[in-house]
Order: structure tokens, then C-alpha cells, then sequence
């Protein structure tokens, strides 16, 4: 008897938690095996994406209630790289199926020859890193999965060491590393080598607010502020001869 009240009363802790939980968990599995959970409350500003009125949470409630993969929400981020709101829509069939929920959109990745969306970044050297404070400097931008193999070795140090050397100045270019790892696993990293660039700790909002959807991606920002070039992969001969072009 005792057993089975300590089972029933962790059934309703569990149902209890359930109820605390305000919407399904938005968890999606990326290139690294990396995984986000973005609980909403109360406060959580929930805009419906066909009619564009704002949803209170009592609302979205009910709409998951009796099928809690009906809909889903696509994350909107500001320019620290943070949730700032939800967009709701209806899920798709494939999407009702497997619970896997496809946000990235390339057609909305940053365009060459348009201006780079603002962003503010804070470096791992505790400087902030607001893009339109740095107009007239050449900055690169780098995605990337981890700082640790296979993703990250020497040689990938060294090969974007060589193509920033030739274009390299006292100020130019800002190279700004953005890293979903925590400071202390990159602090861990550079006591055996030195970064190309800056890195941008607990940044991985970051990729998702610039549609990056492959590891490395560089974006190579001129001194008007306008994207020069948006490359993916081990590009880097490619990033030498922008670079070589906007440092005119």
C-alpha cells in the first residue's frame, strides 16, 4: 500500500509539472547536436501569423489543448540575439508527425549588397559589439558548431589566420566568432591556442536570427555596414578575396 500511494502521488507531481509547463517545449536538434528549450510565460509576447493579433497564453492553451502538435512557435530574436517574441502558425503535416519543427527560412538569411541587420554582441574580452558603432571598419562575422573536434582543430585556426594576415591592420577587420559554448569552455580553449577572432560566448541565437544553417558560415561585412559576401563552409579562399575587395 505504501508503494502505491508513493507511485500515485508521483503520478500527480508529474501531472502537476505538466500543467506548469505553458506550451509544448520548442526543441529542435541542430548541425553538432545542439539543442534549445525556450519555455514562454505570461509575459511572452505571442503574435498569430495569419491574422497578426497578439495571442494571450490562455489563448494558445486552448488552441494545443486537444492536439498539443497543432501548432507551433517560431521564435523571433532581437538584435542581442534573445527571444523577443513567438510567432504562432499551424504546423505541418510532416511536422505533426515527427514533432520536428523546421523555423530556418534561407530566403531570410542577410543578402549581399544589403545592409547587415543590426546586432549587439558581447565578446568574450567583456567589450559589446553593436554594428552600427563599427560602420567604417570591415568586420567578419563566423558561425560556428563547437571549438572542439571534429568541428574545430589547429588547422582551422591557422587557415583563417592566413586569410585575415594579408588584410590585417590595427583596427581592421573585426573578426567576431559567435559560439553557442559558455565562456569558461572558451577561456578552456584559448590557454593552448589563440582564436582568430573574438568569440561571442552563449551566442547561438545568433545563428538562428541570421537563418545560419551551416557551420562555419562567415558574413563579411564592408564599412558602409552592407553585406560583402555570405559564405558557407571552409571557404576561405573565397573570405581572402572579399576581404581583398572591401579593404580598398
Amino acid at each position: 500500500m505504501k508503494r502505491l500511494l508513493i507511485i500515485a502521488l508521483a503520478c500527480m507531481l508529474q501531472t502537476l509539472l505538466c500543467q506548469l509547463v505553458v506550451a509544448q517545449p520548442v526543441i529542435e536538434t541542430h548541425v553538432g547536436g545542439i539543442r534549445q528549450e525556450m519555455p514562454i510565460d505570461e509575459s511572452t509576447k505571442i503574435v498569430d501569423k495569419t491574422t497578426g493579433k497578439v495571442v494571450s497564453l490562455q489563448g494558445f492553451q486552448r488552441l494545443i489543448k486537444t492536439d498539443p502538435y497543432a501548432y507551433h512557435l517560431e521564435p523571433v530574436f532581437n538584435e542581442y540575439g534573445q527571444v523577443a517574441s513567438y510567432t504562432l502558425r499551424p504546423t505541418t503535416a510532416e511536422e505533426k508527425e515527427t514533432h520536428q519543427f523546421h523555423d530556418r527560412d534561407p530566403a531570410l538569411q542577410p543578402k549581399v549588397g544589403e545592409p547587415m541587420p543590426e546586432f549587439v554582441m558581447k565578446g568574450i574580452d567583456d567589450k559589446v559589439y553593436r554594428l552600427s558603432e563599427l560602420k567604417g571598419h570591415v568586420v567578419i562575422v563566423s558561425f560556428w558548431i563547437s571549438l572542439r573536434k571534429p568541428f574545430w582543430t589547429p588547422n582551422q585556426a591557422k587557415s583563417f589566420a592566413d586569410a585575415l594576415r594579408p588584410h590585417q591592420s590595427e583596427t581592421d577587420p573585426i573578426s567576431l566568432g559567435v559560439l553557442q559554448e559558455s565562456k569558461e569552455a572558451i577561456v578552456d580553449v584559448m590557454t593552448t591556442e589563440t582564436l582568430p577572432f573574438i568569440a561571442i560566448p552563449n551566442a547561438y541565437g545568433f545563428n538562428r536570427k541570421f537563418q545560419v544553417t551551416t557551420g562555419p558560415t562567415f558574413i563579411v561585412i564592408d564599412r558602409a555596414g552592407k553585406v560583402a559576401a555570405y559564405l558557407e563552409g571552409y571557404a576561405y579562399d573565397q573570405l581572402q578575396k572579399t576581404l581583398k575587395a572591401v579593404s580598398r
